[in-house]
Order: structure tokens, then C-alpha cells, then sequence
């Protein structure tokens, strides 16, 4: 038997029925998507009332806070603290009342949170509410919390120590430590970047992996602006300040060394009666002449015997080379007009004494690893028109390496002038690779500060100790096999965090 065929009728108003059920779910799909829409609007607005009144209510709080002592609670607490209650009474007469039941507005003196944490003259200013939700109940949400902070400062300057500073904004691992050196440091050790540079997806602008060991006094930190990275068999021994404020170059205003219109006097050999090697000042080679600095110097001095060099200019730069080459360097400044200054194939360099002679260096160059250093030199790393610059390279091998810092001067003559112990000083326009290689042989040094606004500081040990004083670079790597970089801290320059006004 057959069943009767539908009617048009009936096939009609099923049809009418399945479009009346999907435009009720659609109408209470759209009605609830502009409910929340609705609800996170008026959130979005409540925040930003809400941050604009932690704003304003930071800054009237600093405008005390260099007179005011500690303070960290609610708004109910804040009793004779004069910051804590300016900061207050903005946010009430912003509309936040620490009172009421579902606003809490809180004051902190030093900060809690952020780069400013801990440090003294600034003031935060937290206001956390809850709302009630208008349409969010339909999806059970009954309210929605609002937080927001402000940090202001009543603060000329701040003055951070540090050992070392890599001043990147966004170089990949800017600080990083890898393979199995050491690094212990007296002072802490600051990354400035965001990592940003980083191509594999992960920013990271601190980087500590492999064997390598970061230890740090007590009192120092490893600060960074983003996320340290620490992977690896080795050790981060240091508390970390994430995030930290990115530190101003604190040598930003220095000023280079003029040129020197004479160049230096003839070398002076050392334990031997060799006449100076050709491109080297008091050389007698006319086919490689020491030309004068008006003219282009095509090959940088090169010497593999221990000589006496005076300072001044260098238009093509030195190479100390081979296990007897010694480049004794009398105090003042090098002027490297291009080539770099570098010690290959285990050549040494030690500063001596004013008016040193063969005769009083002959105990020293019996035994370097044990001579003691004297002085004080810089090298400054430049170039010239005519010749293009190169990199500093310095220890390694069997090479022995004592620098004392030379007395640079610093600040305006006619206020202060404070002199700085400055080793290396790196042109700003210069963007080498600066590479101080431990010894296996002597325990090596270079002293004071060594300052590459542009380019990277490279430490490598092996199974040595090499001391420095303070670094600053645009990034560092810093590695080795077995080898030891002690940063002393015992002289260098400190950074200054500006924190007048709204901060953060």
C-alpha cells in the first residue's frame, strides 16, 4: 500500500517552522553577542576612568613623597603618611572610594611592582574594583573585576651600579653566557633589550645556557627587561629583577680623544738590538715606512720582539705577534686610526711605567705572568678617512695580557671634572667585535672600564682567570672551557634613572 504524498500545504508550513526556530536562535545569538558587547564596552570604559584617576592620583602623591617615610596598605590606613593621603583624596575626588565595598584603592611607597619596584622616591597607586554586569548574567558571569596601576616619581636621578651593561634595545640575547665559563661579579649585571631582534619566536634579551655559571654578590642582581632565559647544566646564582628599567648609557656624553697632530717616537726594543720592523714608528724600512699621519698608512705596525711604544697615533693600527712579541705601552692614549689594536699567536701587551727602559723592564721580561703592570693607557679605537677600522683582540693562548686604566676626563672643567679609569674606549661609529681571551699560562687583566657604545664584547676563558672592571656594550657573549671572568667593580661608573612625573 502507498503513503499519501504530502500536500503543498503541509510541506509549506514545515518549512515555515524550521525558519521561524533558526531566526529565534539567531535573534538570541545576536541579542547576546550585543549583550557582551555592551558589557565589556562599559568594563573598557571603567578602566580607563579607572587609570586615569591611579594617574593622577600617583602624581599628587609624589609631589610628597620625598618627605613622606614608607607606606604600603589601603587607603583607610593611610593616617599622617602626607603621600599616601594626597594620593587618596585625588582618587576619591575621582570617583574611587577605598571605603566601599567593591573598590579598593591602595598605596605603595616604594613601588611593589613594575621597573620602579623598591627603589626609594616613587610612589604606586593600585585601584582594583568589581562592577556588576548588565547583560553578562545570561552566561552566569554576575560582575566584572577592573584593576589598574600607576607609578610616579619625585626623583632628579637614581644611581644604579652595575658590572656589566649591554645597551641593545632589541639585540637577541644581548647578555648572553654560554658554554662552561664563569662569570662572578661584584656589582650586577644588566640586559637592556626586549629581545625583539630574535627570529625564532621567542624574545629573550638575557640568556644564560650550557655549562656556563653566573654568580653575583649577594647584593647585585641579574636585571633584564624581559624574561631571563636559564637553560642548561650550569647556574644562575643571582636574584633577578624582571622586569627592570632599561639603563641610560651612563658614558653617552663622553667625549672622544682629539686626534693627535705628531705621531709617536720611535719603538724601543726590549732584549734584543733589533731596529723597528717596517710600518712601525722609527723604522729605517723606506719600502714600509712609518708615513706620517697626514698620509695613508697601508699596513698596520707589526711586531713579533718585544718593543717599547709610545702613545699617540697609530693610523693603521698594531699587531702584537708570536710568543716573544711584548708591546710595552708607555701611559697615555693610543689613537688606532684603523687596522685594531690585536695580539696573535700568544703576543702579549703590558702598560709600564713612565720613563721605562729596557734595563728596567729586563725582571719583567725575564717572567710576564709574573710582571706587574703599571701606568695607565687607553686604547681608543677609531678610523681614519683613508683606512677602514678593525677589531680590538687581545689574550689567548700563552699571551699575557695587564692593562691599568689611563685617567680619562669626564664632565664639564668648569664645574667637576671627575676622571674615569678608561682601558678601551670603542668610536661610536665603530661597530667591531672587542675579544679579551683568558690564558691558560697567567692569570690576565685589564683594568677600569671598557666602554663599545657599538659592537659586542666577546670574554672567552680556558681554564684561566681574567679580571675586569666594568663593561659596557651594545651586547656580550660571553663563554669559555673552564675558564674564570672575575668583574671586580673597583672602579667604574655608575647609571642614572631619571623619575620626575608619571613613570609607568
Amino acid at each position: 500500500m502507498r503513503s499519501r504524498p504530502l500536500s503543498s500545504t503541509t510541506e509549506h508550513g514545515q518549512v515555515r517552522g524550521q525558519i521561524l526556530v533558526l531566526f529565534a536562535g539567531a535573534l538570541v545569538t545576536l541579542l547576546l553577542v550585543a549583550a557582551l558587547a555592551f558589557d565589556v564596552g562599559m568594563m573598557l570604559l571603567e578602566r580607563r576612568d579607572q587609570q586615569n584617576a591611579a594617574d593622577a592620583a600617583a602624581l599628587a602623591g609624589a609631589r610628597y613623597v620625598l618627605t613622606s617615610g614608607n607606606f604600603a596598605g589601603p587607603c583607610t590606613g593611610a593616617g599622617g603618611n602626607e603621600a599616601a593621603t594626597a594620593a587618596c583624596n585625588l582618587a576619591v575626588s575621582n570617583g574611587f572610594v577605598d571605603a566601599e565595598a567593591f573598590e579598593d584603592v591602595t598605596v605603595n611607597i616604594p613601588p611593589i611592582q613594575g621597573i620602579y619596584e623598591g627603589l626609594p622616591g616613587f610612589v604606586q597607586v593600585t585601584i582594583n574594583s568589581t562592577r556588576a554586569s548588565i547583560f553578562g548574567g545570561v552566561i552566569g558571569k554576575a560582575a566584572w573585576p577592573v584593576g589598574t596601576f600607576a607609578v610616579a616619581g619625585n626623583q632628579p636621578g637614581i644611581e644604579v651600579s652595575f658590572g656589566m651593561l649591554a645597551l641593545s634595545p632589541d639585540g637577541c640575547k644581548a647578555m648572553q653566557v654560554a658554554c662552561t665559563g664563569a662569570i662572578y661579579s661584584a656589582a650586577s649585571v644588566y640586559s637592556n633589550s626586549d629581545g625583539s631582534a630574535c627570529t625564532d619566536g621567542e624574545a629573550v634579551g638575557f640568556s644564560r645556557t650550557g655549562g656556563g655559571t653566573i654568580d653575583l654578590d649577594v647584593d647585585s642582581v641579574c636585571a633584564s627587561l624581559v624574561e631571563i632565559q636559564n637553560k642548561g647544566a650550569g647556574e644562575l646564582d643571582c636574584a633577578q629583577q624582571v622586569p627592570a628599567p632599561r639603563l641610560p648609557d651612563p658614558l653617552r656624553f663622553l667625549a672622544a680623544p682629539a686626534k693627535p697632530t705628531t705621531l709617536p717616537a720611535a719603538l724601543i726594543p726590549v732584549g734584543h738590538s733589533d731596529v723597528p720592523p717596517g710600518n712601525c714608528p722609527g723604522t729605517n724600512d723606506t719600502v714600509k715606512p712609518f708615513k706620517p699621519f697626514e698620509e695613508t698608512q697601508t699596513s698596520s705596525c707589526i711586531i713579533d720582539k718585544a718593543w717599547i711604544f709610545e702613545p699617540g697615533l697609530y693610523p693603521a693600527g698594531i699587531e702584537v705577534k708570536g710568543p716573544n712579541a711584548v708591546a710595552y705601552l708607555l701611559p697615555g692614549i693610543y689613537w688606532i686610526g684603523g687596522g685594531g689594536f690585536r695580539t696573535t699567536v700568544d703576543g702579549s701587551v703590558i702598560s709600564v711605567a713612565a720613563g721605562s727602559t729596557t734595563t728596567s723592564l729586563a725582571t719583567c721580561q725575564a717572567n710576564r705572568s709574573a710582571c706587574a703592570p703599571a701606568g695607565g693607557i687607553m686604547l681608543y679605537n677609531s678610523k681614519l678617512p683613508t683606512k677602514a677600522d678593525g677589531p680590538i683582540s687581545l689574550g689567548g693562548g700563552g699571551a699575557t695580557v695587564k692593562l691599568l686604566p689611563y685617567l680619562y676626563p669626564f664632565g664639564d672643567p668648569a664645574v667637576t671634572t671627575d676622571d674615569l679609569d678608561l682601558v678601551i674606549f670603542q668610536d661610536r661609529t665603530v661597530c667591531q667585535d672587542v675579544t679579551l681571551n683568558g690564558s691558560d699560562s697567567s692569570a690576565n687583566s685589564i683594568r677600569g672600564i671598557v666602554y663599545v657604545p657599538c659592537g659586542q664584547v666577546k670574554v672567552n676563558g680556558a681554564a684561566s682567570v681574567f679580571t675586569l672592571d666594568q663593561i659596557i656594550a651594545e651586547t656580550f657573549y660571553i663563554s669559555g672551557n673552564n675558564g674564570t671572568v672575575n668583574v671586580l667593580r673597583e672602579s667604574g661608573i655608575n647609571a642614572e634613572i631619571a623619575g620626575v612625573g608619571l613613570v609607568e
